[in-house]
């Protein structure tokens, strides 16, 4: 395996070979973005037209949008950088993965470098979740957010949930089906358990899960009857509100909020003007896209999203204490070696 410092230069060195052979290094992205897949394809479609734009202008933008959903991606090490100018002038991304691990923030973060851009006006579910960054360097621009498929003929007599709470009742033992797939987790949802329930509710949701699924996989089992099934899905909201669904199958918002995984950017002061339409993108361009409205977008109200609908996030405070994508992989490893433990009833 490389070595980090070859595996960056290699990054770098990816240009055509000139006469010689000799590589040259390509510019650092003004865009690196790692888009959801559900709407990753029209997401690079308005970004490649604010790309074209400038071209016409006669500047060009070095975008870099990874289309393979599970793929590695040569930039993956890029947190790892210590050059500040050696950063995309805008990083995208989902989820708590690198660009909230400690050394990055602490190197690149607290130093200033970032400077958000939330759309105006806010959405007021952003505004009532406390998605904005009180120190004004990350921008959600919207949230994966996680809730309940619930298949009510398969509860027979048992209440359906309808908060965080009641899905580590035990009378749901292995009924669960958890969003997982490889290596990936609904880290949102383990984070606000563990941050309100500790480790007993980490254990007591391990209890009652049956197993994993990527989501694509659940909207296929939830009202099945397969012997996978069960009777309530942890899923992300886009797979639940975009099927077509039995009767017998039933959309729970949690009223204590849904789970909310960051769908953010940060952006480059010293950039800012020059790349002012790509970070405008994510607040007003984002929000026009019929199938993001799933993804709570910060610039629109969430006309398309049921009135109980609600946002549960685990708070600034608290990723500004815990090095939180650390206490993210630590807990993803424990609590599936939890459930692969829980004997299903």
């Amino acid at each position: 395996m490389k070595a980090l410092d070859e595996l960056m230069r290699s990054v770098r060195g990816m240009a055509e070979e000139d006469a010689s052979g000799v590589t040259s290094a390509p510019p650092v992205p003004d865009l690196l973005l790692y888009a959801p897949c559900p709407v990753k394809l029209v997401v690079k479609d308005g970004i490649d037209r604010i790309a074209a734009d400038h071209a016409r202008r006669g500047e060009h933008l070095t975008i870099h949008i990874p289309m393979g959903c599970t793929s590695v991606d040569p930039y993956d090490p890029i947190y790892r950088e210590q050059d500040p100018d050696l950063l995309p002038g805008i990083i995208g991304s989902i989820g708590f993965g690198d660009f909230w691990r400690r050394e990055f923030v602490s190197r690149h973060v607290r130093a200033g470098i970032f400077s958000a851009a939330p759309a105006v006006p806010i959405s007021p579910l952003h505004q009532k979740a406390g998605l904005l960054d009180p120190r004004g360097s990350y921008t959600l621009y919207g949230v994966t957010p996680y809730l309940f498929l619930v298949d009510t003929r398969r509860l027979g007599d048992m209440p359906v949930p309808t908060a965080w709470e009641d899905v580590l009742h035990p009378r749901y033992k292995g009924e669960l089906i958890m969003c997982g797939d490889g290596d990936d987790m609904a880290d949102a949802v383990i984070l606000n358990i563990y941050k309100e329930f500790g480790m007993d509710g980490l254990r007591a949701l391990a209890a009652n899960c049956k197993g994993f699924m990527h989501s694509s996989s659940m909207v296929k089992s939830a009202g099945s009857g397969d012997e996978s099934a069960g009777a309530v899905y942890i899923i992300p909201a886009f797979f639940a509100e975009t099927v077509t669904r039995p009767a017998h199958l039933r959309v729970v918002w949690p009223r204590d909020g849904a789970a909310s995984s960051p769908l953010y950017f940060l952006a480059k002061k010293s950039e800012r003007e020059r790349l002012a339409d790509l970070a405008a993108f994510f607040g007003n361009g984002f929000a026009a896209i019929d199938s993001a409205a799933w993804f709570v977008p910060m610039a629109a109200p969430a006309t398309r999203l049921p009135p109980e609908a609600s946002l549960k996030w685990v708070g600034w405070d608290w990723i500004e204490d815990n090095d939180v994508t650390g206490r993210r992989d630590t807990l993803n490893v424990l609590f599936r070696d939890l459930v692969r433990k829980t004997p299903c009833a």
